[in-house]
Parts: C-alpha cells; sequence; structure tokens
C-alpha cells in the first residue's frame, strides 16, 4: 500500500485537499477554517479504502457490488476478514490517542451533502470508540458502502460514488444533542427555522428512538437590503413556538457504543433549551447558511460547559427541480381512497365516472400538455385521479410555503422537493389553457362557486332532498318508473357535486387564509388557536351519529350483540331503539362513495364492532364537542384581545367562513349517503327481479353489472351472459379487495415510494398532541372489536362510518388523508392526535407494536 494512500488529512488547515475528505468532513472542514466551533479531528482519505481494495483483490467484486445485492454481501464479509498492515493501524491509533479517550468514527461519503442527493443515514457511524479500536470502526464505515440500505439508495438514485472517506473525532458528551433546519422542512417556509432537541447523544433523535423537544423561530419579513436582512435576521430572531414534553430517556456514551438510560428526574420536565441559547444557535445557523451559500440542516451538540459544537452541516436545498414531465402521467388513491376504501364496483363506477369527469376533466388541456389520459381511471378495481396537473399548477413564490392541498397529490419525494426551493413559477400554459376551456364552455354554470352564496345553495339543495327522497323510493313500481327514478336520483347526484366540489374548496381556502392570519399576527398561538378556533360548530352530523350510536350501546346486552351479528330480529328496549336509530342513520357505510357498498339499514350486523368499541371506552360524544366548544369561546375571547381594528375583523370574518365550510363539507357527506341509499335500493331492485328472472343469482349481483348493461337487460330483455359476466366479476373485485392498492402510479406501474425504515415515520399532522399506545391495524370496520381503550388505530384510510372508533383509540394513524378530511375534523374534535399519509403504515406498523404519535408534528415514533 503507497503512502499516498496511508496520510491521514487533518480537520483543521484540510485546504486544497476538501475533495479527498468527502462531503461531511469536507462540510465540517469548510466550517472550522471559519473558525465556527467544531470538535478536532482527522480523516481517512478514500485513496486507503482504494489501495486496500487493490491490495486484496476485491477492486472487480467492489465494482459489480455498487448496484448488485449479492456482490455487495460478499464484498461486506471479505472486507471483515482483511488484515490491515500493522504501520497504518499505528498510525491511525496514534492519530486516535491524540483526540482523546472516546471518539466518534463517521463515514464521509464522496457525494454525500451534496446538490442533488445527501445520503443521509446510508452510510455507518460508530461512536464512543477507544483508539485503539479505531481500524475496527473504519472498516465498519467501509463496509457500510455496500449495505443493503446504500445500495438501495443508488439505484433509486440512480447516483453515488465508489469509494468512502472517514471522519475520526473527538466524541463531546452532550447535555444535548439536535438538529436545526434554517428553513422549516415541513411547509417550505424560508422565513422560519426549526430546532429538534434531546438530552444526551443525538444518535436518539436521527434514529428516531426518541421523540425530541420541537422549536420554531421566525426571521424578520423580508423585503431589506441582503446585508440588512442578514444583520436583522440575527438580531430579531423571534421564538414562535415551543413543543416540549417528557423526555423520560436518553442516550449517553457507553464502553461498547451508547446505551439507553432513564433521564435525571431534574431533567425529565425542563426544556432542553432556553430562548437564549436558542437564538444563539439560530445564530450560528444562520453563520453557516452564508458560509454554505444555501439554508443548512445543521447537527449539533451542547457541551456541558454549554458552548454548542457543530458535528454536521448539509445543504437542504438538496434535491432535482420538482418535475414536469409531460410525456409522465402520474395517477394518485388521495382523496379518491378515502372515498372508495374498496374497489370500485361496475355500476357504480359507471355511473360516477362519466359525470365526475364531467366535472374536473379538460380533455384538451389532459392531450396537448399533460401526457394524454382521461381524468379518472380504475388501476386493479381502485379509482385514482390524473394528479399530473397539479404538478403543473403548484407554485412556490419566494420562500414562502407552496399550497398545501395540491401539495397533498403528488408522491412524498417530490412534495419534500417542492418545500426545499426557494421559489417555482407555475406552469402558465397549463393555466391558460384552463382558463381558455372554463370561458369558451362557461365551465362556472356546473358550479356553485361564489363563496358567499355556497352555503345557500346547499341549504336549498338539503331542503329538497329532505322533501323528494321519502318519494323516490323503488319498490313496488313499474320497471319503466324505476328507471326514470334512477335519472332523478343521478340529477340530484350532479347538483350535489356541482355544490360540493366547491364547498371543499372553500373550506381549504378559508383555513388556509385563516392559519396564514394567525401566523402573521398571532406567531407564538398560531397553533394553539388555529386548532381550536378552526373547529366544526355545533351541528355536524358525524358527531351526531356517533352519539346517538354511544346512546344505543349503553342499551346493549352481550345477548342483544350476539342476536345482531347473527341478523336476528332483538326483542326489549334495545330492539326498539336501533329500529330509530338505522331509520334516521342507516344509511351510513364505511365506503360512501361507492353506491353499491352496504349500508347499516340493509347489514345492521355491521354495527357490531362499533357497538363494542363504544362499551369498551368512557369518552362521551356530546362532552367532546361541548368541550370544543367552550375552547372554541375562549379561544376567540383570546383573540380578540391580541388583535384590534381590521385584523380582528379579518381573523372573525375568516373563522366565521372556515367554520361554516368545515360544518357544510361533514353534513353534506351525510346526506350524500342518504341520497346513494336512495339510489342503491332502486337499482337492488331491479336485482330482485333479476333473481325471480333467473338470469342472477342474487339480487347483489347488479353492482357488478355496468349500468348499460343493467338498463338494457330490464327495458329490452338483452339477459344473455349476465350471470356469467357477473359471476365473472365479482370474483376479480374480490382478489382485488383483498390487496392494498399503490398511492401513485406512473403511468400504468406503482411509483416508486421510499418507505422509511428508521424508526420515525413521518406525514401531515392532521389533529395536535401526542399520545403513546399499542398499535392495532384495522382493515376494515370489522376489525374494531379488537380496538383497546388507549390503543393507536393504524389503517389505509377512513371515512365518516369509522369515527365511533376514535373515541376508543389513543390516536389515530393513516396511509391516506388530508387536513380536512372527515377524519380530521372528527379526530380535532375528540382531541385524538393523528396524522396521516404516512406511506407503508399499515405493512411498517404490526399489532402490539409500542409507538407515540405526534399530531403536531406529523410523526409516529417505534419504541
Amino acid at each position: 500500500m503507497g503512502r499516498d494512500a496511508v496520510g491521514l488529512i487533518p480537520l483543521r488547515g484540510a485546504g486544497a485537499q476538501l475533495e479527498r475528505m468527502g462531503g461531511k468532513a469536507g462540510g465540517l472542514a469548510r466550517l472550522a477554517a471559519a473558525d465556527l466551533p467544531v470538535p478536532d479531528g482527522f480523516v481517512v482519505p478514500p485513496e486507503t479504502l482504494d489501495a486496500l481494495l487493490a491490495d486484496a483483490g476485491l477492486t472487480a467484486l467492489a465494482g459489480r457490488a455498487f448496484t448488485d445485492l449479492g456482490a455487495a454481501r460478499e464484498l461486506v464479509e471479505r472486507l471483515g476478514a482483511v488484515t490491515l498492515p500493522a504501520d497504518l493501524q499505528a498510525a491511525w491509533v496514534a492519530a486516535a490517542e491524540r483526540l482523546g479517550p472516546s471518539l466518534a468514527v463517521r463515514s464521509s461519503g464522496l457525494d454525500e451533502d451534496g446538490a442533488e442527493h445527501s445520503y443521509a443515514g446510508q452510510h455507518a457511524s460508530v461512536l464512543g470508540v477507544p483508539p485503539r479500536e479505531v481500524p475496527a470502526a473504519v472498516i465498519t464505515c467501509w463496509q457500510s458502502l455496500w449495505s443493503e440500505r446504500a445500495v438501495a439508495y443508488r439505484r433509486a438514485t440512480n447516483g453515488g460514488s465508489s469509494s468512502l472517506a472517514v471522519l475520526v473525532q473527538q466524541l463531546v458528551r452532550p447535555s444535548c444533542s439536535g438538529v436545526l433546519f434554517t428553513t422549516n422542512p415541513l411547509t417550505g417556509s424560508w422565513r422560519e427555522m426549526v430546532v429538534e432537541a434531546v438530552w444526551g447523544l443525538g444518535e436518539g433523535l436521527m434514529s428516531g428512538r426518541i421523540a425530541p423537544h420541537h422549536y420554531l423561530l421566525r426571521r424578520p419579513r423580508g423585503g431589506l437590503p441582503r446585508s440588512v436582512a442578514r444583520v436583522a435576521a440575527r438580531v430579531r430572531l423571534q421564538v414562535v413556538e415551543r413543543q416540549v414534553h417528557e423526555l423520560g430517556e436518553q442516550l449517553v456514551p457507553g464502553e461498547g457504543g451508547p446505551v439507553l438510560e432513564a433521564t435525571p428526574d431534574h431533567l425529565r420536565h425542563r426544556p432542553t433549551l432556553t430562548d437564549g441559547e436558542l437564538r444563539r444557535l439560530a445564530r450560528l445557523g444562520l453563520k453557516v447558511e452564508a458560509l454554505l451559500g444555501a439554508p443548512a440542516d445543521v447537527e449539533w451538540v451542547r457541551d456541558p460547559r454549554g458552548d454548542f459544537l457543530l458535528l454536521q452541516a448539509r445543504p437542504v436545498t438538496a434535491g432535482r427541480t420538482p418535475k414536469r414531465d409531460p410525456e409522465q402521467v402520474l395517477w394518485t388513491r388521495r382523496f379518491m381512497g378515502e372515498r372508495w376504501q374498496q374497489p370500485a364496483t361496475p355500476l357504480g363506477w359507471s355511473l360516477f365516472e362519466p359525470m365526475l369527469t364531467w366535472f374536473v376533466g379538460y380533455p384538451e388541456t389532459q392531450a396537448r400538455l399533460l401526457g394524454g389520459g382521461p381524468a379518472l381511471r380504475l388501476h386493479q378495481g381502485y379509482p385514482y385521479v390524473n394528479a399530473t396537473v397539479f404538478r403543473h399548477l403548484l407554485f412556490k413564490l419566494p420562500g414562502s410555503p407552496p399550497p398545501s392541498f395540491m401539495l397533498e397529490l403528488i408522491p412524498p419525494e417530490e412534495e419534500r422537493a417542492w418545500r426545499r426551493r426557494f421559489a417555482v413559477a407555475p406552469d402558465v400554459s397549463v393555466y391558460a389553457s384552463i382558463f381558455r376551456t372554463t370561458f369558451e364552455e362557461r365551465r362556472w354554470r356546473r358550479f356553485r362557486w361564489n363563496p358567499f352564496t355556497n352555503h345557500l345553495a346547499w341549504d336549498r339543495f338539503e331542503a329538497r332532498l329532505e322533501r323528494e327522497l321519502p318519494e323516490l323510493g323503488g319498490r313496488g313500481r313499474p320497471t319503466e318508473e324505476r328507471l326514470r327514478l334512477v335519472d332523478r336520483h343521478l340529477d340530484l347526484v350532479r347538483e350535489y357535486v356541482g355544490i360540493h366540489i366547491c364547498s371543499l374548496l372553500f373550506a381549504n381556502l378559508f383555513w388556509q387564509l385563516l392559519d396564514g392570519a394567525l401566523a402573521s399576527w398571532v406567531p407564538e398561538r398560531r397553533q394553539d388557536l388555529r386548532t381550536a378556533l378552526a373547529t366544526c360548530p355545533p351541528g355536524n352530523l358525524t358527531v351526531v351519529t356517533n352519539a346517538a350510536l354511544r346512546d344505543l350501546a349503553r342499551l346493549a346486552s352481550e345477548e342483544d350483540l350476539a342476536r345482531l351479528a347473527a341478523e336476528e330480529a332483538a326483542p326489549g328496549a334495545f330492539g326498539e331503539a336501533l329500529d330509530t336509530f338505522l331509520a334516521r342513520f342507516g344509511h351510513r357505510s364505511e365506503s360512501s362513495w361507492e353506491l353499491m357498498s352496504p349500508r347499516w339499514r340493509r347489514e345492521p350486523s355491521r354495527l357490531v364492532p362499533l357497538l363494542r368499541s363504544q362499551l369498551a371506552t368512557s369518552h362521551d360524544p356530546v362532552e367532546h364537542a361541548e368541550r370544543q366548544e367552550e375552547r372554541h369561546r375562549a379561544a376567540l375571547a383570546e383573540l380578540r384581545a391580541l388583535l384590534t381594528g381590521p385584523r380582528l375583523s379579518t381573523a372573525e370574518l375568516l373563522i366565521h367562513h372556515a367554520r361554516r365550510y368545515l360544518l357544510l363539507r361533514e353534513n353534506q357527506r351525510f346526506w350524500f349517503d342518504r341520497l346513494l341509499w336512495s339510489l342503491q335500493d332502486v337499482l337492488l331492485s331491479f336485482g330482485d327481479d333479476a333473481v325471480d328472472a333467473g338470469w342472477l343469482e342474487a339480487s347483489g349481483d347488479v353492482a357488478f353489472l355496468q349500468w348499460e348493461e343493467l338498463r338494457d337487460a330490464v327495458a329490452r330483455g338483452q339477459v344473455q351472459d349476465l350471470r356469467e359476466r357477473a359471476r365473472r366479476r365479482r370474483l376479480a373485485w374480490e382478489h382485488h379487495a383483498a390487496r392494498i392498492p399503490p398511492t401513485f402510479l406512473t403511468g400504468r406501474d406503482p411509483a416508486p415510494v421510499t418507505t422509511p425504515d428508521g424508526e420515525r415515520l413521518t406525514g401531515l399532522g392532521i389533529s395536535p398532541g401526542r399520545a403513546r399506545g399499542t398499535v392495532r391495524v384495522l382493515r376494515s370496520v370489522a376489525d374494531g372489536a379488537a380496538l383497546r381503550p388507549g390503543d393507536v388505530l393504524v389503517a389505509h384510510a377512513v371515512d365518516p362510518a369509522w369515527t365511533p372508533l376514535f373515541l376508543t383509540a389513543g390516536a389515530v394513524v393513516l396511509e391516506l388523508g388530508s387536513m380536512l378530511s372527515h377524519g380530521a375534523v372528527v379526530a380535532r374534535e375528540y382531541g385524538v392526535p393523528a396524522v396521516v399519509n404516512v406511506e407503508g403504515a399499515t405493512r411498517r406498523l404490526e399489532d402490539g407494536q409500542e409507538v407515540t404519535v405526534d399530531g403536531a408534528r406529523g410523526a409516529v415514533w417505534i419504541h
């Protein structure tokens, strides 16, 4: 091995050797050169590894192992058996002894912390290493270049270097550690800085084993000259949010590496950082940002004397420009997944797909600018929305967060890339095409588009439903009349959709405007006030349904539930109460937009798991609703003490409309369920006729015929092959229903989505609060009886029929959802912490695991 491979590079004074040090060590050397506080150390250059592979005859194997997992496993094993030259080991141990008795040995990849990929967490670090064991720790770091995780990352990113430097540093025994983001990675705001901190070593935070304290700081507003703005930022940093909870455990250096131990009693409930320390740390972060020329992600420690030291700094702008490939069509289950939790039936989809496409499809724009494809499609029976357009409609004003409701419809990797960019302009050609078509076709006539009158249109429509639905029953009527009844129902569905789509948009609009106003005017109280102010007012029919279910459960005996599960009539007070409940709420189902989904009234046994869950908890939905309204009034009083004049008037207007449309979107779904129940009953009457005539096996088989087929059969007697066709489609439906569909598709293939392999899962926090509990994965409401008080409910998605289970759950984790979904509204009303859009949650989490759910930060920690 040549002498150039043996030479060590000092961390301080590296000079022209920065490129040989790898991303992590090179970044620290730049910090040290700028007199920023960095623990001393040295670097084993990549040439040392290259020379060792050559001497051992492993160079060719290393080349194959770069992306070949089998070759990588072989190389890791053979590298572990290599004996390092004695002079090399002696040089390393001597240099390590000069640093101190306990060291940190960290990988420093040549492509690490770069502009395209960060490689964060892909390679090994070994902590608490005594000087004599440094050679073995270096080999461990080298081996991590070919770990399964690193190979998978290189395959996914199509990049990476085939060599590795290793950094050996003094190990500081910190009083606390953490990470600083000089821009907010959760929102994309360049005005906000985020600090996360834990007691002891930061590895507890990085690995996800310990849920950290969370702090948010804000810089002064933009618009100042750049030089003035930097000075102002250092002077006027404002701590606007502190999420501090009990930290019962900490990682500390041990003889064999970090060990987990109980946090001393005097620290368990104490904030890890004071406001003064936060500002001091943030100013260090601003210096790093200025040095890197970009926002930074900085790992830090505070030593026992109270001084901050920097362990790593990488640019958070890492990531490619957000995708806008017109040939790459993106499909998503988000939004649709809550409404169709099971595959769509041929009958329901053939009735609804043309109508929905008429509302949301722009064929000319899609064909000319967005790669073609319809607005909606089925994949393995599940509905998907063409989300390509949102890649083009998305934009990011300089330093501001992008529109969150659009971000929810693109894959997580793209979402993170959007947040990291400073500014991205929208695709003006797509906007222009949509506006042109809208005006040429006068599309505004299809919607109730005025935010100040949409609710009035709904009031009139609700009155119409209440008046007309009792007249639309199809039982006992002639075939021709029932066919006309289907048309009348579809006219009502079309009118509903024209109102409902705008109600959804207005709920999002006023929520976002209120959130922005609170962030600007009362930043320190933003989250608590938003949670209490933007709530449903009394009258949420989902909550009313759950309260009625709770009352019904109080009357149920074990014998009553057994009879109900067997679909037998229940006698006495419970039977009478059940009939009353079903008469008012029996139209609800677990997959409410699926027209033929079973409803409670037709299959009341579906209530049994919900009733059992109510019996298992002492929580009362009425009391929850009353407490929420009390919190709303208290928050409104606080806001009136904080704001005056036009700001207060504006805030009150936004609160009024946000609450109005939150209530509207909840109650619209209640009435839509009732409308679909009425239409389903008419369609099932055709099924009864088909069974009597012998061309279907069961009345429910009409669900597996398309509307054109069913209509031609009942109107013109065209029944050939329908029995066999329905049978085949039912089998295909059952096959697809047993699978969890991918959240995103690229063309016809599932889009690659990285599922975290650490102990921390992330998503979108929709209901604040923290809870620790036992995981219970539910595949359907039928599994609800297994939920115990305080369990963490984990599911693919929920709709209103699932929400009675929230009274039993300690927290909720979902793979699909949004900030204003029905589950989100009810979770906030019940005070249940909830996180949605957690990719792979039902596969990553298992029954019996202990987790902590943080609904404010959108994080789940596995213990």
